[in-house]
């Protein structure tokens, strides 16, 4: 059915001068697009005057305003239901209204189009409607139920085994920890591990870990697992009774579907029965984990022949696990960083209950290779799983090229908090929906639910480069029934954007694109900041919204070049409580801004100024592992003064 049209007639003025539309404005669409002829004048309303019926769907098409001895301007805006504003922001800075606008007899009241002053109408402030949420426990590698002690593998200089492939890995159990300690001069184990802990063949449980320890020398260096010409151990040597070769092994496939994946691995082995669940109760800690270049060589110990890493080889990748630790590994220059995998809509292959703690995740991915990667696919951190926590990370620059994200997740139940983004990611949180686990996943209530809290985004991108954008909420696959349209919780992180505005890509910082109508990002206590990269140069714009959901904001400082929605673009994104913002004292926010501190200087706009957030899980601690004052004003940002 076509819309109604309704013709609105305007009058406008600057300086006392009359200004006349040369044609009506057609109530047509769902952007308005303007041409003005200005000279960088802000404009008040005067008088209105339109047809009485008021329209069921609120729609515009373009409009001219001429005015003789002038410049020429263009500006392009997006009029939406709720709230019935844009701000306009570039050399004419106007917002603009449509009180009448509203769908089936619902939303908007009388009145027509104006032009309005440079503030926003008010808006109500958003809260929280939820039930009081928790944080997630966060889980320990407990050896406690271990009544008959804990066996150590101790790996390294003067010790049991000299090199990873005289270890039992295929036997390793609960209770088991091997200690990985540094070579002399630090030099690598160029060896490629399986850690299969917690099949039916080697039980562990809640309080029966598996641990695999790097144990860090005096300088803090940690052991170092090196993919450059590695061995993948297959057929090992037996210090237990009832040996068994341990192979990469997938569920759906009696081949080694496995291979090359990884340069330490977790999931199971040959042999295993996938139905008494994945490998479980593991923790790998305090490890260096690199270089599993595309093409690089590697030695097949099961076969004594030559492969070669694909783009997808992973630093650390988990084919299938429950109740994992990852925790203060170093991960870097391979095709991903971390990939954790669920697959086959089945129990036992989800991987499930995971934590991410303390790790530095850096330079992984791959430039675009002709006919292999376009190097989108390939990222610092790719995981799907039920319950995932990242805590207290640095997620550094991708590897030269590489146009992966920091974070590509498709989990239920994630959590990501006191992290730190120091990087060029194209999206630092892409969230997706799930794609293995269909169902196990998706119909998890937490599957709607995403909390990101207490994080440092200290962004930067090369002059010219259009990867500057914050989150994605939605999916990909196309199954548009199991995307993402829950409640993004994001509230008290620091978001510091440096790039230039060139205007010969994208001059704008996409901060929230929630892909489908009902998706909410709850925004809260957030500082958004952005500065040029190079001196002279102007910032990059912040466009807050995009996409087709609605961005609910209480008191976050926002840069005062700002906008709501990307201009001269379509959008059917909302945002409520614009006018909650704060934009002031940019100068004087952070301690120190070219020392990358963060903490709120004395006096600045930040101290204090933060809203309830009593209903979520509390910001108590901070990026840099300090313990955060809660009293009773918080700080905006990731940082309490």
């Amino acid at each position: 059915m076509a819309p109604r049209e309704r013709c609105l007639n305007c009058l406008l003025k600057a300086d006392d001068k009359p200004w006349m539309p040369s044609s009506s404005i057609l109530a047509h669409g769902n952007v308005l697009s303007l041409t003005w002829k200005t000279r960088s004048l802000a404009y008040t309303h005067e008088q209105v005057s339109s047809q009485s019926r008021k329209p069921r769907i609120c729609q515009t098409l373009p409009v001219t305003v001429s005015r003789q001895q002038s410049s020429s301007s263009t500006f392009s805006a997006t009029l939406m239901k709720n709230p019935p504003y844009v701000s306009i922001l570039s050399s004419l800075l106007v917002a603009i209204t449509l009180s009448a606008c509203g769908g089936g007899g619902g939303g908007g009241g009388g009145g027509g189009l104006g032009l309005v002053g440079l503030a926003p109408p008010p808006a109500a402030a958003p809260t929280a409607e939820e039930p009081t949420y928790t944080a997630p426990a966060v889980p320990v590698a407990d050896q406690t139920g271990c009544s008959s002690g804990v066996t150590f593998y101790d790996v390294g200089p003067n010790q049991t085994y000299k090199n990873l492939s005289e270890l039992p890995w295929s036997q390793l159990q609960g209770c088991d920890t091997v200690r990985i300690y540094p070579k002399a001069n630090n030099a690598p184990y160029n060896e490629m591990i399986l850690v299969s802990g917690g099949t039916d063949l080697t039980p562990t449980g809640p309080t029966r870990y598996l641990r695999v320890m790097g144990m860090p020398d005096d300088s803090g260096a940690r052991p170092i697992i090196d993919g450059t010409g590695a061995t993948q151990l297959e057929t090992l040597k037996n210090s237990k009774a009832g040996a068994r070769t341990l192979q990469y092994h997938d569920n759906k496939s009696s081949k080694r579907a496995l291979f090359g994946l990884g340069l330490v691995m977790v999931g199971p082995q040959f042999g295993y029965d996938y139905n008494k669940g994945p490998a479980s109760y593991i923790s790998i800690e305090n490890l260096e984990i690199r270089n599993a270049d595309y093409q690089g060589a590697f030695t097949d110990a099961f076969t004594n022949t030559q492969g070669a890493y694909g783009t997808f080889t992973s630093c650390l990748y988990v084919e299938a696990a429950a109740h994992l630790i990852l925790r203060n590994n170093i991960l870097h220059n391979c095709g991903n960083g971390l990939f954790i995998n669920s697959k086959n809509g089945v129990v036992v292959e989800l991987s499930q209950d995971i934590l991410i703690e303390g790790n530095r995740i850096f330079d992984n991915g791959n430039p675009k290779i002709e006919d292999v990667t376009g190097g989108f696919s390939e990222h610092n951190s790719y995981t799907e799983a039920r319950g995932i926590t990242y805590d207290s990370n640095y997620f550094g620059p991708m590897r030269s090229g590489g146009k992966g994200d920091c974070i590509k997740d498709r989990s239920s139940g994630v959590v990501i908090r006191y992290n730190t983004f120091a990087s060029d990611c194209t999206y630092p949180l892409h969230m997706l929906d799930t794609m293995g686990a269909i169902g196990l996943i998706s119909d998890d209530p937490d599957y709607q639910r995403t909390f990101v809290y207490g994080n440092l985004f200290n962004l930067e991108t090369a002059p010219g480069s259009a990867t500057t954008n914050l989150v994605q909420y939605g999916g990909d696959t196309g199954i548009t029934s199991k995307y993402r349209k829950g409640t993004l919780f994001f509230y008290n992180n620091t978001v510091v954007t440096k790039a230039d505005a060139t205007y010969t890509s994208y001059p704008e910082v996409f901060l929230f694109e929630m892909q489908l109508k009902g998706s909410v990002a709850d925004v809260r206590n957030n500082v958004f900041f952005t500065a040029a990269a190079t001196a002279g140069k102007n910032a990059k714009i912040q466009d807050v919204a995009l996409g087709a959901g609605n961005v609910k904001l209480a008191n976050n400082w926002v840069s005062p070049n700002a906008t709501q929605f990307w201009e001269g673009h379509l959008t059917g994104a909302t945002i409520d409580g614009w006018d909650t913002n704060i934009g002031t004292g940019g100068s004087t926010l952070f301690a120190d801004l070219s020392a990358d501190d963060f903490t709120p200087a004395a006096g600045s706009a930040l101290i204090d100024r933060g809203v309830s957030t009593a209903k979520l899980p509390a910001v108590d601690r901070q990026p840099t592992y300090i313990t955060r004052k809660l009293d009773s004003k918080t700080d905006l940002g990731a940082f309490e003064r």
